[in-house]
C-alpha cells in the first residue's frame, strides 16, 4: 500500500471513532407537576386581569346596547305622538334592522324636524 492509502485508512478510523462521540442520545423525562398551577400569583394575576377586562368590555357593549334601545324607544314614542300608532309600527320594522348609533341619533333628530310623515320617510330612503 502507498503512502497516501495508509494516511486515508487512519484518517478513515479516527473518522469513525469521533463520529460515535456524537452519537448522543437524549431522553427526557415528564417532569411530575407538584403545584397546582391555578394557586400561583401569576395565575391569580392574570386571571384578575382579564375579568377586569372582560367586565370593562362587557360593560361598553351594555352601554352600546343600552343606547341603541333607548334611541329606538324614543323614535317609536316620538312617532306615535306625531304620526299615530299604525305609523309608528310601520317604522318598528324599519328600525329593528339598524344598529349604527349614529345613524339611530340622525333618526331621532329628523324625527323631530319633521313637519310631515313624507319628510320622516325621506330620512330612510335617502340613507347611504
Amino acid at each position: 500500500m502507498g503512502k497516501f492509502c495508509q494516511i486515508y485508512q487512519k484518517l478513515k478510523f479516527k473518522k469513525q471513532n469521533l463520529a460515535g462521540l456524537f452519537d448522543v442520545k437524549i431522553e427526557v423525562k415528564p417532569m411530575p407537576i407538584q403545584v397546582d398551577i391555578r394557586k400561583t400569583f401569576l395565575y391569580k394575576w392574570g386571571e384578575e386581569e382579564g375579568e377586569k377586562r372582560g367586565f370593562a368590555k362587557g360593560k361598553q357593549e351594555g352601554l352600546k346596547e343600552g343606547l341603541r334601545a333607548g334611541l329606538k324607544k324614543a323614535i317609536l314614542l316620538d312617532a306615535e305622538a306625531k304620526f299615530g300608532l299604525s305609523k309608528a309600527r310601520k317604522i318598528k320594522k324599519l328600525l329593528e334592522k339598524i344598529n349604527e348609533i349614529n345613524r339611530l341619533e340622525k333618526i331621532k333628530r329628523e324625527i323631530i324636524k319633521a313637519k310631515t310623515w313624507d319628510d320622516f320617510v325621506r330620512v330612510f330612503r335617502n340613507h347611504k
